[in-house]
């Protein structure tokens, strides 16, 4: 059986536009329940769709392109280069004409450029760019690409080296526009006391960091088996509300952290009013991020890393043997002590409580297993002293204590992709790239994360308009 489709449009000039293209299907195949177009069919009708749609445009775009933007003249046509543009839809090979620019306005410059370069720079539409990053972010690359050419033409399973450098390509658009907001959008941070919101309990009036860190396995012979990437949530509010958007980067360096930060903050409307708390596990370069931020700011000890290092010490609490009876009841009021914000009570109590288990531990293997258990728990205590605080007076305010949406943003970035289980190994570009796609996909906005432009400065009278013209569309309609 023939099928023709005929394609039909109008332009803004009013012009139309016709053209058929014909296919087969075949009907031997109905007794075995094939049924209307197969996906193969569907590709073959959507790649000529796409043909006929992406040639006229680009007609269109290059008889405005040749509008000049000052005197109305056209622009003189240097040569034909041929250009294939893909889509989600297939491959669009294209001739396309370089142009040069005016003469009567500029005679001083004699460069060329081409009008499908400007539309598609890659030679990939931003769709395609996209619907890559998304599958490669979420999948192992030679699979992503089998999904791919499995439903959309001219999309070749074997070459999943395209779909990795469309990922990271996204991923280091999304670090540029980063680094452009950076340029543009300035934090102040000078000392000094920060306004309160008008309502003293409001929880909302708290900007709350939740920062952990993440190990990736690198790549042999670059210097290390791991490498360290950080991630976090900026958001307001107490306990069961929004964590806020994600930020992560591959890396401990400052810098990065005091930037990355910096943006955070500005996404959540800070203005210089409201407390800044800083939630971590303890590590040296996240702690100091408190120091960075507009002060005063907190730093918080996270409450789920000081229960981790007291669950041991309660599970071999349950088999202490005879003599050691008050061991359990001990534990008990450390963990009291600490979770009231006594610290230094907490740390005299281990050290009694080692002093009388040192007289044992040549002889008990217990009692140095928990001796060991209660060193690292002081060592711990003793190092970030300064950042515990009364967690009960916090729970009870409804506030946050713990950094259990880091530890999920670090499962769902890390565990679910760069997975260990199976040898994969990452380089830190390649790993940075990647982890800012994942990034902008849990915080659903991959698009505007790629798209930011920067506030529009005062230009030079010497540049010719061309560089920046008015949309041609526009100033034709």
């Amino acid at each position: 059986m023939h099928w023709r489709i005929t394609v039909e449009a109008v332009d803004l000039t009013g012009e139309e536009y016709r053209q058929e293209f014909l296919f087969e299907k075949d009907l031997d195949g109905l007794t075995d329940g094939r049924i209307g177009c197969s996906i193969e069919d569907g590709k073959e009708i959507m790649r000529e769709i796409q043909k006929a749609v992406v040639q006229r445009e680009l007609d269109l775009w290059v008889r405005y392109r040749r509008i000049c933007q000052c005197c109305g003249g056209q622009l003189p046509i240097k040569d034909y280069r041929t250009r294939k543009i893909l889509t989600v839809f297939g491959a669009v090979p294209l001739t396309s004409p370089r142009l040069m620019i005016c003469q009567r306005c500029t005679p001083w410059a004699c460069f060329t450029f081409s009008p499908a370069a400007d539309l598609c720079p890659d030679r990939a539409t931003p769709e395609l760019m996209e619907l890559s990053a998304r599958l490669g972010a979420k999948l192992p690359y030679r699979e992503a690409s089998d999904i791919l050419s499995t439903f959309l033409p001219d999309q070749m399973s074997r070459k999943f080296t395209t779909l990795r450098h469309r990922t990271l390509s996204v991923g280091k658009r999304i670090e540029d526009a980063e680094r452009s907001r950076r340029w543009n959008e300035f934090l102040a941070k000078e000392d000094r006391t920060q306004l309160e919101l008008q309502m003293e309990d409001d929880p909302a009036r708290e900007f709350i960091f939740t920062v952990d860190t993440a190990h990736i396995p690198l790549v042999k012979n670059w210097g290390g088996r791991t490498f360290e990437a950080v991630v976090g949530h900026c958001g307001r509010g107490g306990r069961g509300d929004s964590p806020g958007p994600l930020f992560v980067f591959e890396g401990t360096q400052l810098a990065e952290l005091d930037a990355t930060a910096s943006l955070a903050l500005n996404d959540q409307g800070y203005i210089g009013r409201g407390e800044i708390t800083v939630i971590s596990d303890g590590e040296e370069c996240l702690k100091r991020l408190t120091g960075m931020l507009p002060q005063p700011a907190t730093h918080i000890l996270d409450w789920f890393h000081i229960s981790m290092k007291l669950q041991p010490l309660a599970q071999i609490a349950l088999t202490v043997p005879e003599g050691y009876g008050l061991f359990e009841q001990d534990i008990d009021r450390i963990k009291w002590r600490l979770w009231n914000g006594q610290p230094k009570r907490a740390l005299d109590l281990i050290a009694l409580v080692r002093k009388a288990l040192s007289s044992e531990t040549g002889h008990c293997f217990w009692a140095q297993r928990a001796d060991k258990l209660l060193e690292k728990l002081s060592t711990y205590i003793s190092r970030n002293s300064q950042s515990v605080i009364n967690y009960a007076e916090r729970h009870r305010a409804g506030r946050r204590i713990a950094t259990s949406p880091a530890e999920a943003s670090v499962n769902a970035l890390v565990a679910k992709r760069f997975v260990k289980k199976q040898q994969m190994r990452w380089s830190r570009t390649g790993a940075h790239y990647l982890l800012k796609v994942r990034a902008a996909m849990l915080n659903g906005d991959l698009p505007d994360r790629t798209r930011y432009v920067p506030p529009e400065t005062e230009g030079s009278p010497y540049v010719a308009s061309l560089l920046n013209p008015k949309p041609p569309l526009l100033k034709a309609a």
